[in-house]
């Protein structure tokens, strides 16, 4: 009998124990699955519609694929208006635009420190135009979200397929595009 006792005694001082420590400290949160998104990647992961605005040389040879060999010249949008596309994304729904800056024939929008092959040697604006930077600046004004795509395969450049080179070259023209 002192031995059921004892038993029931220590059971009972461990129930109380154990309820006592449940009861006085929160459970913990769970272990998060990492990695955890940023702010800007929740937001992105959010918003319901993106526009992804493809333009470039190919808009004026009438060609879906470009080779890379287009002549810079034939870039000329004599009647661009970035806050026209702007405009109309947001009067359709959508929270951001994204513009190809640079597509697989090379050609880059903005004037590339690492390439000829871009609005620099267009006659566009005497060479002096960006679309990306007028596209930037028409979204900030009117409150889209704005992005862009760099393509990791460049037709044009003589260095594509070297791969140390070329992605020196890459990482180069990211940089310089994401810190205008």
């Amino acid at each position: 009998m002192k031995i059921i006792n004892t038993i029931l005694t220590s059971t009972l001082i461990l129930t109380l124990l154990i309820s006592n420590t449940t009861t006085c400290f929160p459970t913990p949160p769970p272990i998060p699955i990492l990695p955890i998104p940023s702010s800007q990647q929740l937001s992105w992961q959010l918003s319901e519609m993106a526009l992804f605005l493809h333009f470039g040389p190919n808009t004026f040879t009438d060609s879906e694929w470009g080779t890379g060999k287009a002549d810079p010249s034939l870039f000329n949008p004599t009647h661009l208006n970035t806050t026209q596309w702007v405009t109309v994304a947001k009067e359709n729904g959508f929270s951001r635009v994204i513009l190809t800056a640079k597509h697989h024939d090379g050609f880059c929008l903005w004037p590339s420190e690492y390439t000829e092959y871009s609005v620099r040697s267009s006659v566009w604006k005497d060479g002096l135009g960006d679309v990306v930077g007028e596209l930037a600046q028409a979204a900030e004004k009117s409150g889209v979200q704005f992005g862009v795509y760099l393509s990791p395969w460049d037709r044009h450049e003589g260095c594509y397929g070297k791969t140390l080179e070329y992605n020196e070259y890459y990482m180069a023209q990211m940089t310089e595009l994401l810190t205008r």
